[in-house]
């Protein structure tokens, strides 16, 4: 690179700059003057002069042969500090290419294609890990390789399957809250009915020491049964006797309902004959009452006719 007075540390003498270019000579050449120059500048100079520039000397480019070794190493030798900013580094001229080339600081282009973005080697490993230019292969399952940017946007089948399997989990995740709910409602109603059941349970054992006690009177009663049961048999004898007796008296019985059957037809036959009297009665009370009133039409007839005879 074109190195400068400025570049230099320390700064660069007179001796060891090129007078055409005012920089750090560059495969420095003499002239048989014993003048030096860099050699593109004196080459770059005699296309148009064939002179030096210092002196006026007549000088072909034939003429112009490498610089002393001394001079070279002196070149070689100066510390020049590194352009590269953020790096302080001062390294020999003859080592400048080389540090560039490990220097962190230098800006170095991105390796990826398409990506034009230039940084420090020291963060260049960190824009690798984010270019947007990098290729990167799908991890849903179709394996295609293309550059991040485009695997933002890449609707790969698998993503979308576990989209959709996403979803569903999220479902399930809310039908497990809601479960989860029941499970505690359940549990909430279990507890419930275990302090009923212990309350039940309390009750039931004094309904236990109750039985218990009806049990002990239900025995004595039993005891008391048998008593009056020893009491009950010979009134049972006595029953069974009156049984026997009143089914010897069942055939006059039958005799006996014979004739009142008998009876009961003779006496409605009675009340027949009396409802056809109690008919010619009421017929005979008619007539009696029409005689009754024919004699007393008479009777009126035989009062007025005399009247009506003295008129």
């Amino acid at each position: 690179p074109e190195i400068f007075p400025e570049d230099c540390d320390p700064p660069l003498d007179d001796e060891l700059t090129c007078a055409i270019c005012r920089g750090l000579l560059r495969a420095p050449v003499e002239c048989r003057c014993h003048h030096v120059f860099c050699k593109g500048c004196i080459m770059m100079w005699l296309r148009t002069n064939r002179t030096c520039p210092l002196c006026r000397v007549s000088v072909q480019a034939a003429s112009l042969v490498p610089a002393h070794p001394l001079i070279q190493n002196m070149v070689g030798n100066v510390k020049v500090k590194c352009r590269s900013p953020g790096c302080s580094a001062s390294v020999a001229v003859s080592l400048y290419t080389t540090h560039l080339g490990v220097c962190e600081f230098k800006e170095v282009p991105c390796p990826h294609d398409l990506c034009e973005h230039r940084c420090p080697r020291h963060t260049l490993e960190d824009h690798v890990k984010t270019c947007p230019h990098r290729m990167l292969t799908c991890e849903l399952g179709c394996g295609a390789a293309m550059s991040a940017g485009q695997l933002e946007n890449h609707s790969c089948m698998l993503k979308l399957r576990l989209q959709e399997a996403m979803a569903s989990l999220e479902k399930w995740k809310q039908e497990a809250s809601k479960r989860s709910q029941r499970v505690k409602f359940l549990d909430n109603t279990l507890a419930e009915i275990r302090l009923e059941r212990d309350g039940l349970k309390f009750e039931a054992e004094d309904a236990s020491c109750m039985l218990e006690s009806v049990c002990n009177d239900l025995g004595k009663t039993m005891g008391e049964r048998d008593f009056w049961k020893l009491k009950a048999e010979p009134a049972s004898h006595t029953l069974k006797s009156v049984r026997n007796d009143l089914e010897k008296t069942t055939g006059g019985r039958d005799i006996w309902k014979l004739r009142a059957e008998h009876a009961s037809h003779t006496l409605e036959s009675v009340r027949i004959e009396l409802g056809k009297t109690a008919a010619d009665r009421d017929s005979w009370k008619l007539v009696a009452v029409g005689s009754s009133i024919t004699a007393i039409i008479i009777i009126i007839i035989m009062f007025i006719s005399p009247s009506s005879t003295s008129t």
